[in-house]
């Protein structure tokens, strides 16, 4: 498949970006969200700031990662988490909104060193496989649908995964079916129709002033957004 570039993201790292203009505090929203969402969450934030709202500054990590954060009292006013259970214990304004949803497909280095060519390819002893490590969403969502895999490598976002097989550090992996569209050093070996369990991704605001901003993401406006990045929306 051919897409946009991705923004590949350090797996335990938070990485903060800004979408607009400059503005004082009182202009901005912290938005903080699942690593799957990277290459979205801008095209929203935009389009957010487009119809009057404020600028955005995007904190951007896995969605276990995110929550411990919040946890820790770390200042954010909208939280776009992949696990809607992460969301137990925090303090929001109003109930969580569901947004989209995604799914698990397997992946290969366009190149396809390894010559995957079906799902009996996740049990050869001779390929490198990258999955989700256990607890954090896509690595829940993988067990769901792949079952006990013997990775080489566990990974705590889906994005570190995406990033070995970029960088030719595994023959196959396990990642969203957004990130293979927004990738085109990847694709799909064979054909991987939607299947779930899905990953569901859950918006609340944390703040006040953030309701707005999760009420846009349930907006037409928005949810065409995100069926252009290949989510399945509401």
């Amino acid at each position: 498949m051919t897409g946009r570039p991705s923004r590949l993201l350090l797996a335990m790292a938070l990485t903060v970006t800004s979408t607009g203009g400059c503005g004082s505090n009182d202009e901005q929203l912290t938005v903080f969200a699942a690593s799957s969402l990277a290459d979205v969450l801008p095209d929203l934030a935009g389009a957010h700031r487009q119809a009057g709202g404020p600028h955005v500054v995007e904190v951007l990590g896995g969605s276990n990662h995110l929550a411990a954060q919040l946890r820790d009292s770390a200042p954010a006013d909208v939280f776009v988490t992949a696990n809607a259970d992460l969301l137990a214990g925090l303090a929001t304004v109003g109930p969580p909104i569901p947004v989209a949803d995604n799914y698990m497909v397997v992946a290969v280095p366009a190149d396809n060193p390894g010559r995957v060519t079906g799902p009996h390819d996740l049990t050869r002893d001779d390929l490198r496989l990258a999955v989700c490590a256990a607890g954090v969403p896509c690595g829940d969502a993988t067990a769901a649908r792949f079952g006990d895999l013997s990775a080489d490598t566990e990974e705590p976002s889906v994005r570190a995964v995406l990033s070995r097989l970029v960088l030719g550090e595994a023959d196959l992996g396990v990642v969203y079916a957004t990130d293979v569209a927004a990738e085109v050093k990847v694709v799909v070996p064979w054909t991987q129709g939607l299947a779930c369990p899905c990953v569901v991704y859950s918006a609340v605001a944390l703040s006040d002033r953030g309701v707005g901003f999760v009420e846009f993401l349930a907006s037409p406006a928005a949810q065409a957004i995100l069926a252009d990045h290949g989510f399945s929306t509401r």
